[in-house]
């Protein structure tokens, strides 16, 4: 029997010190955004100088002037604040809901009661998950486009047109979907197992 639950007590253990990295990582992107936000309104040398701006395989470099302004700036470091900390969320709450979903199985009670709904808060996580970080690489394009008017720098000679297509991450939402379907089949096994345990 030991032997059995020892693989979900090694991913439990795991899992503790994946879950302070999370909380540590989180606490040094938020330091460092905010560190950067704050050097934005002391610093004026901050906005100054050449700027280059990459897309996908293309980099264009701005003339010293044409850097990004204070307002741009401020927007674009609180919504990467702002994200660095609902992912961390997010994240440390998903670690703390797999906890849950193991435990069970350390108890060697795989369809125990409760575990698929579990399942469920781990789906609704990875959906979070994968619409705040959808959401604040579209919020990032939508800022730099307003701020640089790609079109009006690019459409000249024989350039015609300009289009920005906003990427999209489906990982999380693929996770999300699994983690449903996995929640519906653990429901039907608990249902299963009382069941059996009333039939017994």
């Amino acid at each position: 029997m030991k032997n059995r639950n020892r693989p979900a007590r090694n991913l439990n253990t795991f899992l503790n010190i994946v879950f302070w990295l999370l909380v540590a990582r989180g606490f040094f992107s938020a330091g460092y955004h905010i560190r950067e936000l704050y050097s934005l309104f002391t610093d004026p040398a901050a906005l100054t100088g050449e700027m280059g701006l990459t897309i996908d395989y293309l980099t264009l470099d701005a003339a010293n002037g044409f850097g990004i302004d204070l307002d741009t700036a401020v927007k674009m470091k609180l919504i990467h604040l702002i994200s660095a900390i609902v992912l961390t969320v997010i994240a440390c709450r998903g670690v703390h809901i797999l906890k849950q979903v193991l435990l069970p199985l350390e108890l060697n009670q795989p369809f125990r009661t409760g575990i698929s709904v579990s399942i469920g808060k781990l789906s609704q996580c990875a959906f979070h998950m994968g619409l705040a970080e959808n959401l604040s690489m579209l919020a990032t394009i939508v800022l730099i486009e307003n701020h640089y008017a790609l079109d009006a720098i690019l459409m000249n000679g024989p350039i015609t047109g300009v289009s920005i297509h906003p990427e999209f991450r489906p990982a999380w939402i693929v996770v999300a979907v699994v983690l449903g379907i996995l929640s519906t089949v653990f429901r039907r096994g608990e249902e299963l197992q009382t069941l059996a345990d009333e039939t017994l």
